[in-house]
């Protein structure tokens, strides 16, 4: 009988000594019990600890560290009261140079289970510009309180349940400032927290972004149907630094931040960012990177990596609202940008005219429909930008990509596992990689960025 046949060793409520392994996913460490899995937030490879289990189910189990009797030198003290309450950080307990190295190390661990012997080297994971501070978007739930009548608050980890929410350092003063005045504000108002149980009330969140060159910010009031009462807010909020205030309607489920309607209440449609002397505009749904110094780290990478001459055509797909296409039409002779979201096409064509950029033209629709027509009536790529969604590219357009044989694909992941899936199908068509870099741009979570750059393989051919 193999292991997980037989029944868990433990059971809820038992205690037990267990000698860390390694970190798992998110924020659990991994132990074993006689080849029993039991994951562990909050602990570090290498500790011995004391742990209450929590649940015991037949392939893993879960628990809680009670003791920590003997303490890896890479922990330190979280800077977070609600650290592991929240779901929001994974890694305030390990030191910021030891997450970095742990980054590189699940990326070349993937990446070695993906490639075997053509796996590549991965450098050092390039560190966010401060370990705190550095998240330039912020979600606030709420909650309803008997004496606020609502409070700001989170998610709790792996829950839909919420934590009232006293402090988030991992977030940049002004948004998470921002976010919590408007709670406080509409609370003043007597608005009413949503309660999904009874289904009674109307506001559900409130998004902030904020860009970090120009200091402009998005107020974005989530809620079940119309708000007239945001206007009787507005002029406070932008006495307070808002910029624009929106609202956003949201009947689903509770797991969903936004909905797919939001109507501006007052100031301009996008907020400018500014990276690498290059402007973008941010529509309130539109994505963007979350850290604005990282998305300047990614950009250089590419620029870097792809080398463009003024001769050279660059696709980018999955190109959202321009990042890389607008920082690489200056070095170019011409880029096509490719993205399904009309929102962040939206975007990205703002942006073009910000700039006034001439040789960039962006493309709306599917990438799959789309990268067949790349080298027809769409100009052939001598480079690519590949920045796919989580789940990574889909075979059939890495089957385009390879066809073409652009001299150059620099592949953009937020997902590692995707990545190295993909960097595994493109050395199949005839592509390896020759640079791969992690850049860290959630620091205190287990988040990384990867960036690669893949080549020819001399003499191979496309399948």
């Amino acid at each position: 009988m193999s292991r997980s046949d037989q029944p868990a060793p433990v059971q809820r409520g038992d205690r037990v000594r267990l000698s860390i392994e390694t970190l798992a996913d998110g924020p659990d460490a991994l132990a074993h019990i006689d080849g029993y899995v039991v994951l562990i937030p909050g602990a570090l490879p290498g500790e011995r600890i004391r742990a209450e289990i929590t649940s015991a189910a037949r392939k893993f189990g879960r628990a809680r560290v009670a003791y920590i009797d003997e303490a890896s030198l890479e922990r330190v003290e979280p800077a977070c009261r609600h650290f592991l309450e929240c779901g929001g950080c994974h890694w305030q307990h390990i030191d910021y140079a030891a997450q970095l190295r742990f980054k590189q190390k699940r990326v070349e661990k993937e990446l070695a289970w993906a490639l075997g012997e053509h796996a590549p080297t991965v450098s050092d994971t390039i560190a966010n510009k401060e370990p705190y501070g550095m998240r330039h978007k912020v979600a606030l739930q709420v909650l309803p309180d008997r004496s606020h009548g609502m409070v700001p608050a989170l998610h709790a980890l792996r829950e839909l349940d919420l934590v009232a929410l006293h402090e988030c350092p991992a977030s940049a003063d002004k948004p998470l400032r921002l976010a919590k005045e408007t709670i406080a504000l509409l609370a003043d108002l007597r608005i009413e927290a949503w309660d999904p149980v009874s289904d009674r009330g109307e506001l559900r969140s409130v998004l902030v972004r904020t860009a970090e060159a120009t200091g402009q910010s998005h107020v974005i009031v989530v809620a079940r149907y119309d708000m007239p009462e945001v206007e009787r807010i507005a002029q406070d909020l932008m006495a307070k630094g808002a910029t624009t205030i929106s609202v956003n309607y949201n009947d689903g489920p509770e797991s969903r931040l936004l909905g797919t309607q939001t109507v501006r209440v007052t100031g301009p449609d996008r907020i400018d960012e500014q990276i690498g002397g290059v402007h973008y505009c941010i529509s309130p749904t539109s994505f963007f990177q979350t850290s604005p110094f990282a998305a300047g780290l990614l950009v250089k990478l590419v620029q870097e990596m792809l080398a463009p001459k003024a001769t050279d055509i660059v696709t980018d797909l999955y190109c959202g609202g321009g990042l890389f296409s607008l920082a690489l039409a200056a070095r170019a002779r011409e880029v096509i940008g490719i993205e399904e979201s009309p929102v962040s096409i939206g975007d990205a064509d703002a942006g073009q005219r910000r700039n006034r950029i001439r040789n960039v033209r962006f493309v709306r629709g599917p990438v799959e429909a789309h990268a067949a027509r790349l080298g027809k009536d769409l100009p052939k790529p001598d480079l690519i930008v590949l920045d796919p969604p989580r789940e990574g590219s889909g075979t059939e357009v890495l089957q385009h990509i390879a066809a073409l044989r652009p001299r150059k694909i620099a592949y953009v992941a937020c997902d590692v596992g995707a990545l190295a899936r993909d960097l595994r199908l493109l050395h199949t068509m005839g592509y390896a990689a020759s640079r791969v870099v992690p850049v860290d741009m959630f620091p205190q979570t287990w988040h990384i960025e990867t960036v690669a750059l893949l080549e020819p393989i001399p003499g191979a051919r496309a399948n």
